[in-house]
C-alpha cells in the first residue's frame, strides 16, 4: 500500500543518514593531517651538531630562520644569549662516562664497566644502588679508597645538583646590557661556536650541550669567586644572531 511504501522509504533514508554520520566520525581529520601542522612539526626536530657521536654532545632547535650567508671561520659575529641550566637528570651512561667519569683522575678506566651496567645519572645518584657494595662488586673495584674516591665525587655531583637546580638563569646578554661578540674559532666555549657557525643572521635558537662542550669539570665563576656554573653542568643556550 502507499502507507507502507512511504514506512519503508522513511527508513531507507535514515539508514543512510547514520551510514553517512559513521563515516564522517570515522573520518581522519583535516587538522592534523594538514599539510601546515606536517611543516609546523619538521621545524621542532632538533639538530644535532656533533655528527660524529651516536648521540650529539650538542643539539640545536630552530625557533626562527635567518637570512643571507653563514658565517664563516675567524669572522666576527654578535649575538644576544641567555644561559640556563639544565641540569643532569637526563644524562645516560654514555654521557655519565664522557662527561664525568673520564675527568676523575685515576677513576676512567672504569668508563667501560659503567657503560656495560648502564649507569645513567638516575643510577648513580642512587644512594640506596650505588653504594661501595655496588662499586666492589659489580664494577669490580678492588681498591676501597677508588671506591670511596667515587662515591665522594657522585656526592659533589649530586650536592650541586641541590645548589644550583635546573631552570636557574646563570648569564645573558640582556642582564649584562650588551651583546657578545666573538670571532668564529676562538673566544667562546665549543657549544656556542658549533652552534652560530650554523646560523644565519635573524636566526634565533635553542641550543642543549652537554660540559664537555661547555664549562667543563671547572665550571665558571663570576669575578667575584661565586659559583655561576657548577662543575659538569649540561646548559641551554637561546641565542639570536644579531650580525
Amino acid at each position: 500500500s502507499q502507507c507502507m511504501y512511504v514506512v519503508t522509504m522513511m527508513h531507507f533514508i535514515s539508514t543512510i543518514l547514520l551510514l553517512a554520520a559513521s563515516c564522517d566520525a570515522f573520518a581522519p581529520s583535516t587538522r592534523l593531517t594538514s599539510k601546515s601542522s606536517t611543516v609546523l612539526f619538521a621545524s621542532e626536530e632538533w639538530i644535532p651538531l656533533v655528527t660524529d657521536s651516536e648521540a650529539s654532545p650538542v643539539k640545536k632547535l630552530v625557533l626562527e630562520e635567518g637570512n643571507g650567508e653563514l658565517p664563516t671561520d675567524g669572522s666576527s659575529v654578535e649575538i644576544e644569549y641567555t644561559g640556563t641550566l639544565v641540569g643532569e637528570k637526563d644524562w645516560s651512561a654514555q654521557d655519565v662516562a664522557d662527561c664525568w667519569l673520564s675527568q676523575l683522575q685515576g677513576l676512567d678506566h672504569l668508563k667501560a664497566e659503567f657503560i656495560q651496567n648502564n649507569i645513567d645519572f638516575a643510577l648513580l645518584s642512587d644512594t640506596n644502588v650505588f653504594t661501595e657494595e655496588f662499586c666492589t662488586t659489580t664494577l669490580g673495584i678492588s681498591n676501597k679508597i677508588q671506591a670511596k674516591k667515587l662515591l665522594m665525587a657522585r656526592n659533589r655531583l649530586t650536592k650541586s645538583q641541590d645548589e644550583h637546580p635546573a631552570g636557574t638563569v646563570f648569564d645573558s646578554s640582556a642582564e649584562r646590557g650588551k651583546n657578545f661578540t666573538f670571532n668564529l674559532g676562538k673566544g667562546a666555549i665549543k657549544a656556542i661556536d658549533l652552534a652560530v657557525r650554523s646560523m644565519r643572521v635573524g636566526e634565533r635558537a635553542s641550543v642543549v650541550c652537554r660540559s664537555d662542550y661547555g664549562y667543563g669539570s671547572e665550571g665558571l665563576r663570576s669575578s667575584k669567586g661565586d659559583v655561576m656554573v657548577p662543575p659538569f653542568s649540561t646548559l641551554n643556550f637561546e641565542l639570536k644572531r644579531v650580525c
